[in-house]
Parts: C-alpha cells; structure tokens; sequence
C-alpha cells in the first residue's frame, strides 16, 4: 500500500523525534509469530502474510532494521541509530521458510526466530493441536474439559472459533502435564482427520540461520515459566539451548520468554536462570522500549498493527512513551513475598464446623504470613446463637480475624406479606449491611487490601464489590456447588447469582462439575474459572492404629467398621446406606455402622433404623470432637457416603470428607453424583455406587469387606492421592492464581 508523500515525509519527521539516534536512542524490538497467507476460519485475527508484507515496507521505508544483536549492543552502548528497530519471531512455523524469509531477504532485513524445539520430534506446537482439535470434534456430544458445560453443540463455525479462544486461554496457564493430558483427550474424539500445520524441524532452522537469520531460544515445549518447578524451568531454558547449537553449530545468544509478561509469565528467579545458562541476553513481551539503561534481560517487545502506514506509525510511537514493566532481581522471592494481600470475607468459618469452613481455616493456615486476613461473624446465622469458642480460636489463629456480630441477616421464615420484608429490610438488613461495608472498609484501607475473596455468593458478593468500586480491589469468588445447583433466593440477593458470578475477577470452584455448573447455568466465561480441588489437611488426617480403649468404650472390639461423616441431610445418601446395611448385615452380621454427624434428617433416618430393624448394628453418634472424628476414621474398614443428586438440585460440590478417609488411608465409597466423582477415583482410591440403588450400595460394602487385598490397596492408593492434594497444595495454587491475576491488572 502506497503512502502519499505528505504523509510518509509527516511519518519520517515524527519518528525522527521521538526516536533519535544517540545516548537516549530507544530501541524499538517487534514481535510476529505465525503469518499464514490466509488466517484460518477458527484463528481469524491471525496476521496474514499481505499485511505483513505491508508491515515490512513500512520499516523498510520509514525505520532502520537492525539485527538484534548488534541493535542490542549499540543501545548499550548509546550509539543507537535513530529510528531503530529489530524483528523477532516467536514458536516456529513452517511459514517462516515458506513467505517470512523470503521477503524478508528480499528487502534485505534481518531478523531474530526464536524456536521452541519439540518441534524437531515431530510435535505441533500446542495450540495449533487445539486448532486441529477443534476443527475435528463432533458438532455435538463431545467431552470438553472442566469450565466449559456450557458448550452444547458446535454446530456453528463462530461454536468453534469461540472454543479455540477460550480453550487456548485456559491451557496456557495448565501444567505442562494437565494441558498435554487434555489436548490428548480432544484429539481421541476427532470424527475427521487431524489437520495439523506443515512440519517446521531442525533443517528449517538450519535453512534459516544459512540464511543469515539469528536463532534465539524458547523453551523444549513452550511452558509458561511460573507454572513450572525449578527444575522444569531449567531444563526447557538449557535443553533448549543446547538442541539449537548443537543444530546450527553456533552459540545461541539470546532467549524469549514463553508468552513474556513480567510477573504474570516468569519472575525475577528464571530471570536469573537465563542468565545462569548462559545466554547474554532475553527477551520479554511486555511493551516498550529498549535503551542503554534497560535490563538486557528484560529486552521489552511489542507488536504494530493496521493496514495504513500512519496507523503502523502511531503504533511504533505509542509503544516509545509505554512504561515497561519488570520484574526486579532484588525483589522478594516468590516464595515469601508480600503481593497478595487478601481480605477473605465469611460468615461461615471456625470454630463453626463445616465444609467450607474447613476450607477456609486450612486456606488461611497455609498462606504466607500478613497474606490474608478474615473478616467473619460472632453469631451463626442460622441459630442466631454466639458461636461457641470464637474468641479462643481467634487467639491462637496464626492469620488475623475480624469479626462482626454478623456479615449476613439471621436466617428468618418467609415474610407474610411486603410491608413485613420492608420492615425488615429498613430495620434490619440495611443497617447490618451498613456496618458490615464500613468495617470492611477500614480494613481494606488500613492493610492496603488488594484482592477481596468472597467466601459466600448470594449474601457476600455485594461487599466485594463494594470494596472493588472503592478502592480497586480486584474480586474473586469462592463456589462450592450447592450455591449454584440449588434454587436460592434472599431479600436483597438472592436472585443475583449470575451477575455476581459474570462480574467478578475469578471465580473458584472446588470440583470440575462446579466449573461445569458455572458456565452452563451462570453463564461464567471458562477463562474466568479456576479449579482449586479442595485439599486434605495431612497433618490432622494421618493413618493410625485403632485405639483399643476407644473401640471397647463403644463396643466395636472386633467387628467389621462402616463409617459415615456427614451432615445429615438427604444429598449424602445416609438413608439409603442404612437400608444397604439391612442386606449387608444379613449376609456379614458382625458389621456395624456408625454415622457421625447432626442435622435436621435425623428424625428420619432414626426412623428407618427402626423400620430395618438395625439399632444393634447401626448408631448415630451425632457431632462429635476432633479426637474422636479421627478414632472413628482410623479404626473403620471402609468410609460411606452414597451421595445423590436431589429433585432441586441439590448435591454434593466435592466431597472433602472422602479425601479425609483417604488419608487415613481407607477406602470410600461414594455416589456417582456431583463433584463426588472427582473426589473418588472409582477403582483406585474407593468406588462409585450409584446413591439410589440400595442393592449397589450394598454390593460395594460386600466387596471390600470381603476382600481385604482390594480394601488395603484402594486404601493406600487414597492416601497416596490425599498427600498429593493436601491443604498446603491448594494454598499454594490459590496464592498463584492470586498473584497472576494482580500481575494481569499491572499490565
């Protein structure tokens, strides 16, 4: 595209200002990676090659391309020319040798191709997997990942390109393993031919650095750094140096970040990582300029778009006034750092027993110290009782905790008519929300909170984002499941679940059948999601020997042991596993189930003990203390809890009390509902039953009372899988995805 005189003279003298040659010359470094001759229908904001073409005539009239190398050591030594610029090139495409190169060398310009190199053993770069992925699976009844129930069919071209986006946005931030395993799980279901992009190995690099072209680094497999262990980090930066000069039979001097965004991407340790493999320099996506005085390992890129040169021109100037972001090498390390600083707001929290209460406590034990602190309630809600032992718990917390008498209305029966909930309204609900907003402001502003966690969806939400309007705090959504499979309602909340949900920063969700429930009934965008499975907490939950004197206390010398933990409420299944117990002890009469717990079903399954006839063999202990919770755990020969899906939606969101049995290395046994079906690994850790059939429920009790062997493996199989999920593994995820989205907002 031809640019008339007047503007390529007002371009030039533009560039020329801000960009001069000198001891202040800022180095201009772009970025490109794939330029297809013509995007594909499902990647269409992919820069085409005619674009590109038009982009190096730009920089071929306007600016001077230099190698990077050579760029790089005149910035450093302020002898930059004036409007400098350097290319680079980030994956690896076999479009590089087929249309980058050639008109680059037809123009005479160099450039940098910074190579990641599984490449060389035949495997597509990931997301282009995701792209062949895609294009392949059925247009209805395929199996996509956690987060994405929302996708029902992919009938429609925009389905597709819409699932690319979304799944190559969650992935990226994956394990290498969990991102593999899933790329691997949508390719199995292609119903058509994986059309993968043309290979690019070790001869195209070859043929490149032949050509003149400098070969830079990018990783064995193009992980994202702070999603990797020390180790994982080191080996991608090495290995894949060490493949490319043993390629070209040259040094490689420089590397580039995968993805590159400072803090988000790579910290400060894998900046001194690079450095200790010996490159002499790095490359980072994070805009702006390069000068005499910048980190050379921090080299800042951007990328110019527009089909007009005086939109390529007000891109390049732009970039020359953006501040670039860095990570600092005499930062704190990542492990003990002080960058989150979280305000986690619960009425539901110890000394009150419960799932999410226990969630939260073990959260807060095992983040970094001055990294979180509780705002919660005095009384419980739904009692409207002072909560037992809360001064006491609070004394010996090692995470502060603020309370108030409560975060939330008492918990009252329906109003009789509209001047009856204005009522309470005006005398009641607003003045405790009121004083809840401005203790929680004082908060917020004292401890220069950055991120507020909202550990109840109907009733705290709207504190979230009261702070996040006040003072920027970036908001995240705790969800367990039953908030969102159950029809709620509130007098001032209740009905607002999605748009809390749809508004908040991220969203938590402890089980993929949460995430899946977020999306599909929520309508909560994937890339918004985070599984966090909930953790065991290791140290409490141990294998042990049965206590004698506790089994003696209540006669269970020598019997076989089901144990029940659980609130006694329908979704757990109680009443289905005491009939179970009927067919049970009718073929193994030294069987006795205890069911520990309390809750407003008990009248009901007293009921059906009676109606079974098993009051010598089927006890409800109801709520018991931790010592003895652990006793009931380490001395029972199998855990039950057949939970089901109730009429109103009602279920199980994970299921941590199976993990806890786990732990003690146990089998369970739990229905084929929920976010159950995560929490037990039918065949390996315990098995799934289906909570609705009795007959189930009793043939699964039979067979691992039956068969030691199976008890004793699935037992230590469950421990193993409670140790690689324990508490202190889901604080660290959560402080991960804390920081990485506080890192987002700095960008």
């Amino acid at each position: 595209m031809k640019t008339p005189w007047f503007d390529a003279a007002f371009i030039r003298a533009g560039l020329t200002t801000i960009a001069p040659s000198g001891a202040a010359a800022p180095l201009t470094v772009l970025l490109f990676h794939k330029v297809p001759v013509q995007a594909d229908a499902l990647t269409p904001n992919e820069l085409c090659f005619a674009d590109f073409e038009n982009m190096l005539d730009f920089l071929q009239g306007n600016m001077r391309v230099l190698p990077l190398a050579e760029a790089v050591q005149a910035a450093q030594q302020r002898k930059l020319p004036r409007r400098s610029v350097a290319i680079t090139f980030d994956d690896g495409y076999a479009e590089w040798r087929q249309n980058v190169a050639p008109a680059l060398l037809k123009r005479g310009l160099p450039a940098t191709f910074f190579v990641t190199t599984e490449l060389f053993d035949g495997v597509p770069l990931w997301h282009e997997r995701i792209v062949a992925a895609v294009r392949a699976l059925p247009a209805v009844g395929m199996q996509l990942p956690t987060g994405f129930g929302s996708v029902a069919d992919l009938c429609a071209p925009q389905a597709r390109m819409t699932l690319v986006r979304d799944l190559q946005e969650r992935l990226k931030y994956l394990p290498l393993s969990e991102r593999l395993a899933t790329i691997d799980m949508l390719e199995a279901q292609a119903c058509t031919p994986l059309l993968l992009p043309d290979k690019f190995d070790a001869d195209d690099v070859r043929h490149l650095h032949s050509q003149g072209f400098e070969i830079g680094a990018h990783t064995i497999r193009h992980p994202i750094l702070n999603e990797c262990t020390d180790a994982e980090a080191i080996a991608e930066m090495a290995g894949c140096k060490a493949s490319l000069e043993e390629t070209i039979g040259a040094k490689v001097r420089f590397f580039a970040y995968p993805n590159g965004r400072p803090g988000l991407d790579y910290q400060a340790k894998h900046v001194a990582m690079v450095k200790a493999s010996g490159y002499v320099g790095a490359l980072a996506s994070s805009g702006g300029v390069f000068t005499a005085d910048s980190d050379v390992f921090q080299i800042p890129r951007t990328t110019i778009w527009g089909n007009s040169h005086v939109r390529m021109a007000y891109h390049l100037g732009r970039n020359m006034f953006s501040h670039q972001k860095l990570v600092h090498a005499d930062a704190v390390p990542a492990e003990t750092n002080q960058d989150v600083r979280c305000l986690l707001i619960a009425s539901t929290f110890p000394p009150i027993h419960g799932g999410s209460a226990v969630v939260y406590h073990n959260l807060c034990l095992h983040m970094p110290p001055g990294s979180i602190r509780v705002l919660t309630a005095k009384e419980n809600y739904l009692t409207h009782q002072p909560i037992n032992g809360w001064q006491a718990h609070d004394q010996s917390a090692p995470y502060p905790v603020d309370r108030l008498p409560l975060l939330r209305p008492h918990m009252l029966p329906p109003p009789a008519n509209i001047l009856v909930s204005l009522v309470r309204l005006v005398t009641n609900d607003i003045p405790l929300y009121a004083r809840s907003l401005w203790t929680a402001a004082r908060i917020v502003r004292k401890h220069h909170i950055n991120l507020v966690c909202v550990g109840e969806l109907v009733t705290g939400s709207w504190l979230g984002f009261a702070l996040k309007r006040l003072f920027g705090c970036k908001v995240v959504i705790y969800v367990h499941g039953e908030e969102v499979t159950t029809a709620t309602g509130g007098r001032l909340h209740g009905n607002r679940r999605g748009e809390h949900l749809r508004r908040a920063d991220k969203v938590v969700a402890v089980s993929s059948f949460t995430c899946d429930a977020l999306t599909r009934d929520m309508g909560v965008q994937p890339t918004r999601l985070a599984l966090i499975q909930n953790g065991v907490d290791t140290d409490r939950f141990t294998p042990g020997v049965p206590d004698p004197a506790f089994l003696a206390k209540h006669g269970l010398t020598g019997k076989k042991i089901v144990v029940t933990v659980g609130r006694l409420v329908p979704r757990k299944g109680i009443d289905m596993a005491i009939r179970a117990m009927r067919r049970v002890v009718d073929e193994l009469p030294n069987v006795h189930h205890i069911v520990v717990g309390e809750g407003d079903y008990r009248a009901t399954l007293e009921r059906i003990i009676d109606e079974e006839k098993l009051s010598t063999h089927v006890t409800l202990v109801g709520k018991t203390g931790d010592e003895d919770l652990l006793n009931y755990l380490r001395c029972c020969d199998v855990f039950l809890m057949p939970n089901r899906t109730m009429p109103d939606g009602d279920t199980e969101g994970f299921g941590l009390v199976f993990r806890e049995a786990n732990a003690c290395a146990k089998p369970v046994i739990g229905g084929r509902a929920g976010g159950a079906v995560e929490a037990v690994i039918d065949g390996e850790s315990g098995l799934l039953v289906d909570g609705q059939d009795v007959n189930s429920i009793a043939a699964a009790i039979l067979q691992l009372l039956r068969d030691p062997d199976l008890s004793h493996k699935m037992g230590q199989q469950g421990l193993q899988l409670a140790l690689a999920n324990n508490t202190q593994a889901v604080a660290e995820r959560f402080l991960k995805m804390c920081r990485r989205l506080l890192s987002t907002s700095s960008l």
